[in-house]
């Protein structure tokens, strides 16, 4: 029970801080193009140091915003850097909670390039994180800061090779999350390591009467804006748990690239709105990432049905052989404590219900049971199968 709390309570901790991180987020990169000039001529108030103003209204006040370059450092400065920062942590622990306890578990399955052992499970999860960092963050220091074009081509198809290598050792589920966690991880080491280090450098310059070197604030201002582009992206990995038709699709690798290109396209529209500049053109690529992901996803038409007839008491033996361990009121596999996804098959009513669901999951995709650990064999999946598809009749 313990474990079943501390994940309940770090889910909710990790959705509380993407919302003051994303929040801000969004919140910054609209306000920066919302500052207007301020008003030249006779009698207009001069103010050293700032570059625009813009006005907002919030409970009945009116809230006056200055842009300005430092010329002293204020009293009650605050930095936007822990909401990125507990975000990153209770999700990074998430990770190491429900995917590298129970042996790794959740990390092994039917995929592409099966796993021998837990342990490269973990070195690939690890260390994929690590090292998408290190190769983003040479790329743009040293491609992107004269071709940020070619940079961004690359970043492009390393992400794609990226997502397809994962949705190939890992199952489904575990996939997506962890291209979230690759994602995030450059999120917040840009914030961390890139932005906070040269804005705290120029500040420091500018107080001390130095001119600053204004390319730092522009690559730290690009690193800010490659965050605030993959944010949607990584809002579809943290709900893709819920939806398997999406993770454990044979072409979920195409579906998350899909929704990837969704996500970019829709956070560009944003932001070109902001800037006054709104390019419309974004809705193409939205328009066919979705028209993709909704055509892969259609369902096809139920194959014709053959073999012997399937009584319920076969169906049945079969999923409390291999399911019942985890799906029942009291489960008594050693990691679940509770029936995963409140998903109990316990009366003939609630099987025959779930048939849909078992059908995909245990025949179709093959990721149940989880990573197969009560061995079921690919003639139970067919026995299963020919139940569902002859009506999943319980006489």
């Amino acid at each position: 029970m313990l474990d079943e709390w501390l994940s309940y309570g770090l889910r909710l901790f990790h959705l509380i801080a993407g919302i003051m991180w994303i929040g801000t987020s969004f919140y910054f990169v609209w306000l920066d193009f919302s500052f207007e000039p301020l008003p030249q001529g006779e009698g207009a108030e001069k103010k050293e140091g700032v570059e625009g103003e813009t006005y907002m209204v919030h409970g009945g006040f009116f809230y006056r915003v200055e842009k300005q370059k430092p010329t002293k450092l204020p009293p009650n400065l605050h930095w936007f850097k822990y909401e990125a920062l507990l975000t990153y942590v209770s999700g990074f622990l998430l990770l190491l909670l429900v995917y590298w306890t129970g042996g790794g578990m959740a990390l092994m399955g039917p995929t592409r390039i099966p796993l021998s052992h837990p342990h490269v499970a973990y070195a690939i999860s690890l260390g994929s994180l690590i090292g998408a960092w290190v190769i983003y963050d040479l790329l743009w220091k040293f491609v992107g800061k004269a071709q940020p074009t070619i940079a961004l081509v690359i970043s492009l198809a390393l992400l794609v090779g990226a997502i397809f290598g994962y949705c190939s050792v890992f199952p489904g589920r575990a996939a997506f999350i962890h291209t979230g966690a690759m994602i995030g991880t450059i999120m917040i080491c840009n914030v961390w390591m890139r932005i906070l280090p040269a804005q705290r450098r120029m500040i420091a310059k500018r107080l001390a009467g130095e001119e600053p070197d204004w390319a730092e604030g522009a690559a730290a201002k690009q690193r800010s804006l490659h965050n605030s582009y993959v944010t949607i992206p990584v809002l579809f990995t943290m709900i893709s748990n819920h939806f398997s038709f999406a993770f454990d699709h044979r072409l979920n690798w195409a579906i998350l690239c899909g929704l990837t290109v969704i996500g970019a396209s829709v956070r560009h529209l944003m932001i070109t709105i902001e800037r006054k500049q709104t390019a419309w053109w974004a809705f193409a690529p939205a328009s066919l990432g979705f028209a993709m992901v909704v055509f892969v996803t259609w369902p096809a038409p139920p194959p014709e049905v053959t073999g012997p007839p399937v009584s319920f008491a076969e169906a049945n033996q079969i999923i409390m052989d291999r399911c019942w361990q985890c799906h029942s009121s009291h489960p008594t596999d050693d990691v679940f404590h509770s029936p995963p996804n409140g998903v109990v098959f316990e009366t003939p009513t609630a099987i025959a219900s779930y048939a849909p669901r078992i059908r995909f999951r245990a025949c179709e995709s093959r990721s149940m049971p989880l990573g197969n650990r009560t061995n079921m064999t690919d003639e139970e999946r067919d026995t299963l199968q020919r139940w569902i598809d002859q009506g999943a009749r319980l006489d």
